[in-house]
């Protein structure tokens, strides 16, 4: 992954670079999820690692962490929802940390090479911070007081970053500015991700499979005996549990209306938080651009009459299309152009709109009315958020309550409610399945779930219950009172599965006849004149579009890579989940012109920043050996890692 550092400072240099790298966490996730005021989520001053003098303690890992996840949530349009994958603690982490180091290790080589930002370069850089700005674009002295009291930050610390930042620019993230894709990379990508495939398929369940007559006693008894590996029943075991989380323990927090509207006032108060919630006008839009007021009176005369965007760039292939999507009136470059597209109403195409650059003609396609946060729909997101925030410094003590709750009940029935532990009792199999073969209602995520199943199969019988803490900070205890042991299902017993399990067979053996004829067939006429007339044509599907870019996610990967990957005319027969396909090429398509012309900026600029950001990445990571990290504490950094997710797991609710 590609650090926010870097990613912040190509994007928009330095001004609004820092204040974002300074300041992001505190914006997307609120400020409130773990106290800064001091030690922060209780670690000790111990080194996390050493970069030539500097010694990065547990606060600044934690704090480039905590930037690290608000970008990536920022990236991810202010979902938290990218922190839910598996990979994201330890990527996002070690991202934090690769992005720490070489910041000072950029630092510590301006140093070498006489490099000192002044005063007045500090004072300027912070003055042109966009986050202490007024709406006029100037700074504002009581914003700027306002925004670091408001998350607990001094001027020292805002000078610190800023100087760092500048540094970093001057040794690292100036360079490469030049670099420019070459054009025959960018002609082969273009063309490549501008050509889908055209391909017809059928999927033919196994269950559509006819079997002709339904199985004798004796080949059901022969069945069971060749397979009996699939009539096992596993091990049983009925545990009672209680388990406390964050989560368990913010429902037991009460939320007073004054702070309510006190968290409400703080989030319309601060302009990046405001804007997550209030939204003004958007408009959805395609545009074409001339340079000629006739041929624009031309365009628009026909897109009125119903010509399409795209017919009408072919028809005149000197108009520059853009379309954009949910657009505000300043994502227009032109105040006159944005203007007009407001003053446009939905479904309509404007007159001629002459601009900077010369003449315009946009169809706005869609409109989204502003929206103005309230209170009252407010009132129960905020309160979740204030009380998942103080279950965080709540839970350590509510886990020790709860263990001495439970040793005073070797039966967990006797715990209190109001410490946000709760209990349940089941029984399941060691996959988490009851013996219905539904899963079991476990609480929390992947890893408590994980971490519950091995403890009920671990535990011995009537074991007395202990306390089992999980590195989020959740607790749980266990008594398992009941096993009964796996042991090999009697034909008597699994008669309705050994006959359900007998048909499916025979099922799936005659659809996997049927489709190899139909496969057959289609080797040779395609797979249409194949299924023409027979029972299956209902089940084709005809002429569907693969696109390279984004990828379709309604069909299996197996499926999707036949379709991408086989000559035209070839037809496949495979078996993917419950199903054998048959997948014809039958030819290809070209994109839109207005994507191949949006893919192709997208393309030349991100082929750009990728070599400017290697040029960066070699050069900082040249800059480590002559000062190489020591005394990397990687315990520490775990620890700090962890914690920070936790927390901010609590207050997303996760």
């Amino acid at each position: 992954m590609i650090t926010a550092l870097r990613h912040f400072l190509v994007d928009s240099w330095l001004g609004r670079v820092i204040a974002l790298l300074v300041f992001a966490s505190f914006i997307v996730l609120g400020g409130t999820f773990f106290s800064i005021d001091g030690g922060g989520i209780g670690l000790s001053g111990d080194v996390v690692v050493q970069i030539g003098s500097h010694k990065v303690t547990p606060i600044e890992m934690q704090q480039a962490i905590q930037r690290q996840i608000a970008y990536a949530i920022q990236q991810n349009g202010g979902s938290p929802e990218i922190l839910k994958a598996p990979q994201a603690r330890g990527e996002l982490g070690h991202t934090a940390l690769r992005s720490l180091i070489l910041t000072q290790e950029g630092e510590v080589a301006g140093r070498r090479n006489g490099l000192n930002p002044s005063d007045d370069t500090i004072r300027s850089a912070v003055f042109s911070m966009p986050i202490f700005q007024d709406p006029t674009g100037k700074f504002d002295p009581q914003k700027m007081e306002a925004v670091l009291k408001g998350n607990q930050l001094d001027h020292q610390s805002l000078v610190n970053e800023t100087r760092s930042m500048l540094y970093a620019a001057a040794t690292m993230y100036s360079f490469g500015q030049g670099l420019v894709a070459p054009n025959a990379q960018v002609d082969w990508m273009v063309n490549f991700f501008s050509h889908g495939r055209v391909v017809d398929m059928i999927r033919l369940p196994f269950s559509l499979g006819e079997v002709a007559t339904q199985p004798t006693a004796e080949q059901l008894k022969r069945y069971y005996q060749n397979h009996l590996w699939q009539f096992r029943v596993p091990e049983y075991r009925h545990a009672r549990l209680v388990v406390i989380t964050a989560g368990s323990v913010a429902k037991t927090i009460s939320v007073s209306d004054d702070d309510l509207k006190a968290a409400f006032a703080q989030k319309m108060t601060d302009p990046a938080q405001a804007a997550r919630y209030n939204t003004p006008e958007l408009r959805t839009v395609e545009v074409l651009a001339v340079t000629d007021k006739a041929l624009a009176l031309q365009i628009a005369t026909a897109w009125k009459k119903g010509a399409t965007w795209d017919a009408l760039q072919k028809q005149h292939p000197s108009a520059i299309p853009a379309s954009l999507n949910d657009a505000r009136i300043a994502d227009f470059p032109d105040p006159t152009l944005g203007k007009a597209v407001f003053a446009t109403e939905a479904g309509a195409v404007s007159d001629p709109i002459q601009t900077a650059a010369g003449w315009s003609v946009v169809h706005v396609i869609s409109v989204k009315p502003a929206h103005h946060a309230n209170l009252a729909d407010m009132k129960e997101g905020l309160r979740e958020d204030i009380a998942n925030a103080r279950a965080i410094p709540l839970l350590q003590e509510r886990v020790r309550i709860l263990e001495e709750e439970v040793a005073k009940s070797a039966t967990l029935e006797q715990i209190p409610a109001d410490i946000g532990a709760f209990p349940l009792a089941g029984t399941m199999d060691e996959r988490g399945n009851i013996p219905s073969g539904e899963p079991a209602p476990l609480p929390g995520d992947a890893a408590l779930r994980e971490a519950l199943l091995q403890q009920v199969f671990s535990q011995k019988k009537d074991e007395p219950p202990h306390i089992v803490t999980q590195p989020d900070g959740s607790a749980f205890a266990v008594l398992v009172d009941n096993i009964v042991p796996a042991h090999q299902g009697s034909y008597e017993e699994m008669g309705d599965k050994v006959k359900e399990a007998w048909l499916d067979d025979a099922r799936k053996h005659a659809m996997e006849q049927r489709a190899t004829s139909l496969y057959q067939h289609a080797k040779t006429d395609g797979l249409r004149r194949a299924v023409d007339g027979q029972g299956e044509a209902s089940l084709l599907q005809k002429d569907e579009h693969f696109p390279r870019l984004q990828q379709r996610q309604d069909v299996p990967a197996l499926i999707l890579r036949a379709a991408m990957e086989q000559k035209e005319g070839e037809t496949v027969m495979l078996q993917e989940g419950d199903g054998y396909w048959l997948v014809n090429v039958t030819g290809s398509y070209e994109e839109s012109p207005s994507f191949t012309t949006t893919l192709r900026q997208n393309i030349t600029s991100q082929l750009a920043e990728a070599y400017r950001s290697d040029v960066r990445e070699t050069l900082g990571m040249s800059y480590t050996r002559s000062a190489p990290p020591r005394h990397f504490n990687a315990a520490l950094f775990d620890d700090i890692n962890n914690r920070v997710f936790s927390s901010v797991s609590g207050r997303f609710g996760q």
